[in-house]
């Protein structure tokens, strides 16, 4: 038991290892290069996580408490990684509905007769959207780049396409009107194509979600015919790994389902 808990702490040690080079110098990249380098660095801390908790639960409680303590980690994480996908896909959608939003009224105040340049800040003093675009300008900042940089968010993709049909009348004199028509039809098509697929999707996640809870009815089953699972899973070595194994498996379904759904949704 000692040496299993050395070396589950030997191997988390190993991931909290100073970075690579690469690592290094991707914290002086641009903020939406920053973003993707926690993300990729954050995967690393929840096995570290598990590792600690396995060698921990060895050292105090044997097999059993390091078995009972990875599987509840192993749930645990999986339920608030669920949750923070669920709210991360709330917060961009909500921006995706305020940029298709600032758009269509950047148009009718464009479409009325405003100049591009007083109707951008009548539309930011109607939406928060454009605020920092405003800004830049007020500073002779580029529209154009504040925009191209802030479609890196979740959820303001297309900011990019304002900001490509804003630089190409700022160069040739075109009017806006008719190029930020087209994009405010593009965005009401992409939001309307992005909700449907949203509830497509929703069924086999869902579906996922209930095949992984199922165990626990089989569980209940056991139990219902005169058995004890959970003396048998918590009991002997063998249960024990069947118990890690079972639940390890059940929330990596979770999470190729999501993978999987991820993929097939409209970014």
């Amino acid at each position: 038991m000692t040496m299993l808990a050395a070396v589950c702490f030997v191997l988390a040690g190993m991931l909290l290892l100073p970075g690579s080079v690469q690592q290094r110098v991707a914290r002086l990249q641009p903020r939406h290069h920053r973003v993707v380098g926690r993300r990729r660095w954050g995967r690393w801390l929840f096995p570290v996580f598990v590792l600690a908790v396995a060698g921990g639960g060895v050292i105090l409680g044997g097999t059993r408490a390091a078995a009972l303590g990875v599987s509840m980690t192993l749930i645990g994480g999986t339920v608030v990684g669920l949750w923070l996908n669920g709210r991360r896909a709330r917060v961009a959608d909500r921006r995706a509905e305020a940029v298709a939003e600032a758009s269509q009224l950047l148009a009718g105040l464009l479409r009325v007769g405003h100049i591009p340049v007083t109707a951008l800040r009548l539309a930011a003093a109607e939406s928060e959207v454009f605020a920092e675009a405003v800004a830049a300008q007020d500073v002779g900042g580029s529209v154009t780049a504040t925009w191209r940089r802030q479609s890196c968010d979740p959820g303001s993709a297309g900011l990019a396409e304002l900001a490509a049909a804003w630089a190409v009348c700022e160069r040739s004199g075109a009017s806006l009107t008719d190029t930020l028509d087209s994009v405010v039809e593009h965005l009401d098509s992409v939001r309307d194509l992005t909700r449907m697929v949203a509830a497509e999707l929703s069924a086999p996640k869902a579906t996922g979600r209930m095949l992984a809870v199922l165990p626990f009815a089989g569980m209940g089953l056991g139990f219902a015919i005169g058995g004890n699972p959970v003396d048998f899973l918590v009991g002997s070595i063998f249960g024990q790994v069947c118990l890690v194994v079972g639940v390890a498996l059940a929330c990596a379904g979770v999470w190729w389902i999501e993978r999987i759904a991820a993929a097939a949704s409209i970014t």
